[in-house]
């Protein structure tokens, strides 16, 4: 005889349908050598912001600590001047013109590149993606924004901005190089001489991001296609009855007694049918 805990745990395959959609965006291809290499690189390049970050935390406890003695002391004696910068971190201050760190401020970069259709030194070169170690939903609009910002200014093929997104590790390896918690997304301008090396292999090892969509002539109609999805689940298996029992909705009604007091009183109803 079989237990209740075995028939509760009975499900059937359930096939569902779903249309694919034409407007998908998708991520340029590279190799997993490629995205090693140009991670490796990027990462060694980007140490010095990781000296800099630091030498402007030490900067900032120090003034808080000079703030808070002299309003102990009530004197007013001017903070001390904080240590020079060493050479690596002045090097990491000037390495910040170039970089642009964190998903909202690429964004923000790309939309203004987007908008502009001629050469511009804030322009981005490169944006790298730690496409395995996010959520999907957070890095999906990098594509098409790309695509944007490459198509508006009609420049050379190996000019064009790159998308490259790496795997999972890649995001833990940003933020150890930089010297931050987390690191998601990079943007990398031209005009440096290890980040323009970071860009040349981008560029030779990847392809440029496109999305045919965006900017399309549409001096007539586009047809695409019919793609249809199927998708295999599961569902437990009920019984008329338990379906019938699971629709049952229990309900609270005010029933007025011959006191003039209302009495509460409960009823299961059904669908289709009035509770009593």
């Amino acid at each position: 005889m079989a237990t209740a805990r075995a028939v509760n745990d009975k499900r059937r395959q359930v096939f569902k349908h779903a249309l694919e959609k034409p407007y998908t965006t998708v991520w340029p291809s590279s190799s997993g050598e490629t995205q090693t290499e140009i991670l490796t690189d990027l990462c060694t390049a980007l140490q010095p912001l990781s000296s800099y970050f630091a030498h402007t935390r030490r900067l900032s406890k120090a003034h808080r600590r000079t703030l808070r003695r002299t309003a102990k002391n009530n004197t007013n004696s001017q903070p001390t001047d904080p240590a020079q910068p060493s050479d690596t971190e002045l090097k990491g201050k000037k390495l910040l013109d170039f970089v642009c760190i964190g998903i909202n401020s690429t964004t923000r970069a790309l939309e203004r590149q987007a908008q502009r259709n001629t050469q511009h030194a804030d322009n981005l070169a490169l944006v790298v993606v730690c496409k395995g170690d996010v959520e999907p939903q957070l890095v999906a609009h990098f594509p098409g924004l790309v695509h944007a910002a490459r198509t508006a200014k009609p420049d050379k093929r190996e000019d064009m901005v790159r998308l490259v997104g790496v795997g999972v590790g890649a995001e833990q390896q940003l933020a150890q190089a930089v010297g931050q918690n987390r690191v998601s997304v990079v943007g990398i301008r031209a005009g440096h001489a290890e980040l323009d090396a970071v860009v040349e292999k981008a560029r030779a090892g990847c392809a440029v991001p496109s999305v045919p969509w965006i900017g399309m002539d549409r001096s007539g109609p586009v047809f695409y296609p019919v793609c249809v999805r199927e998708l295999h689940t599961s569902a437990p298996i009920i019984s008329k009855k338990q379906a019938t029992a699971k629709a049952s909705v229990k309900v609270s009604v005010h029933v007025p007694a011959k006191d003039g007091k209302r009495k509460l009183t409960s009823a299961t109803t059904q669908p289709g049918k009035k509770a009593k």
